[in-house]
């Protein structure tokens, strides 16, 4: 009798052990929201240009590794942003050249913030 006590308790121990389950709660991870609302040139724009194209696309260098192609000033980047190929590049379009070259495709955020800048018409502000 002392036996079947002794194992009715082992077990309803071992039942009561892996029943219980402490699940620790994980805090969700927040991505904070990309802000479109105001999207300028001289802030956003050139934040991301300078971040991302500035390295082969800047006026000293753009000529050995940029193709040519100069985007660190308003003038230079302007026929880029009317014609639709500084989005369709960023945005990998097929079809395009996607930049920034050999590397990962810049955030949808940026990418974003610059769709809104050209919808906008492209303003030096």
């Amino acid at each position: 009798m002392k036996k079947i006590v002794i194992a009715s308790l082992a077990c309803i121990a071992v039942i009561v052990l892996f029943s219980c389950e402490y699940k620790k709660e994980v805090a969700p991870v927040i991505t904070p929201a990309c802000d479109t609302s105001n999207v300028r040139y001289s802030v956003e724009i050139v934040n991301i240009l300078s971040a991302n194209c500035y390295s082969c696309h800047a006026s000293s260098i753009a000529n050995s590794s940029g193709g040519g192609n100069k985007l660190d000033n308003y003038t230079t980047l302007k026929p880029y942003a009317s014609s639709g190929l500084l989005y369709n590049v960023v945005n990998h379009t097929p079809g395009y050249d996607f930049m920034p070259k050999n590397l990962p495709q810049i955030s949808s955020c940026d990418i974003a913030k610059i769709r809104t800048w050209i919808r906008n018409g492209y303003l030096n502000n």
